[in-house]
């Protein structure tokens, strides 16, 4: 394909050749001649061009609101000049501007925000091409299948204050008899930890303390349920709430209007929950399920914040989050806050 500067060459090629016919070719040939040979050399380069590689290389999940980057390696037997172009879904946001590049051994890195939940497709790639003299022009599509699956938002709630409040909320207890110290493996809850006892050993050696009914894990119930246009604020506090559970070796489960994962623990039960909340979508659970659960988390349309319910009490995700982090968040000297755990207790030693 011609570009603009193409077309002016062949307009100015037609005129001096009508000119020559009339008036003699001698004096226009210093014009004519030159970009003839330009035309040809610019079409036989790009017609010699070959459709170059491209490896595209992305995260496979991201959290809503985080940045991830998307990269575009190219290898091409000869290099040319381009403008690379990237397509994406409408849940992930970039500039959208084109990048003029020389495609050989290229890669170019994209800056892309992770605007909404779900499975969100990366692509098409388009390559426009453009020989040494920018006459011609080829364009060369990759059709990309890589995806990103963006998960909720997860917000700081302090895991041991949320276990504590919704056991004495709930009635629930967890375990009961200890048994013994034993060293620590991966996979137990942090609750578990003796910190005091583990203050006396070297450091990441830490104990924990076991107990005689291990197997009678404690067992939560979450149900999440939003109207229209309030589904991530809902999907967020369900995750948040789920994710400081399970970090202290609490069994949770999760029913939304899709479907349901029944109550575990570890590193997978959080992944199958994050999968189920970045797909969930508006509707309601049945009034029979729903009375099984623990805590009931809803959005409404005329509410902005997420409702949490729970042992017949009924409070904003804000103001559950707030209560579970206990003292409000200092300030730190940058103007930002400082929202990180406290892990002491009144007198200053290791909880």
């Amino acid at each position: 394909m011609l570009t603009r500067r193409g077309q002016g060459f062949i307009v100015v090629t037609i005129l001096g050749v009508a000119m020559a016919f009339f008036f003699g070719p001698r004096a226009l040939n210093a014009v004519v001649g030159p970009i003839l040979v330009a035309l040809v050399v610019g079409y036989v380069q790009l017609k010699r061009t070959s459709h170059p590689n491209l490896t595209v290389s992305a995260p496979s999940v991201g959290f809503r609101e985080d940045e991830a980057t998307i990269t575009l390696d190219f290898s091409a037997p000869d290099p040319f000049a381009g403008r690379v172009s990237l397509g994406l879904a409408d849940g992930l946001e970039h500039s959208g501007e084109s990048v003029e590049t020389s495609i050989g051994e290229t890669e170019i890195e994209y800056d892309v925000r992770l605007a909404q939940r779900g499975e969100q497709s990366i692509g098409p790639v388009r390559i426009v091409a453009e020989d040494v003299f920018g006459l011609f022009r080829r364009t060369f599509t990759h059709q990309v299948r890589e995806t990103i699956l963006v998960f909720p938002r997860i917000h700081p709630v302090d895991g041991m204050k949320t276990v504590s409040a919704l056991e004495e909320s709930l009635g629930v207890s967890a375990r009961r008899e200890f048994d013994q110290l034993r060293e620590y493996q991966r996979g137990d809850p942090l609750r578990d930890v003796h910190w005091k006892s583990s203050a006396k050993r070297p450091a990441d050696d830490l104990l924990i303390k076991e107990f005689e009914t291990e197997e009678e894990r404690q067992q939560i119930e979450i149900t999440a349920e939003a109207d229209g246009g309030r589904v991530d604020t809902v999907a967020d506090a369900a995750a948040s709430i789920a994710s400081a559970m399970l970090d202290v070796g609490i069994s949770v489960g999760l029913r939304t209007p899709e479907s349901r994962i029944p109550p575990d623990f570890g590193d997978t039960q959080q992944t199958d929950i994050l999968t189920l909340l970045a797909h969930m979508e508006s509707g309601r659970v049945h009034d029979r399920e729903r009375g099984q659960a623990d805590i009931v988390i809803r959005g409404q349309t005329a509410r902005e914040d997420a409702e949490i319910q729970f042992a017949g009490r009924t409070v904003a995700f804000n103001e559950f989050a707030f209560e579970t982090r206990g003292s409000p968040p200092s300030a730190r000297a940058d103007g930002g806050v400082d929202d990180r755990v406290d892990v002491t207790d009144e007198n200053g030693d290791l909880r």
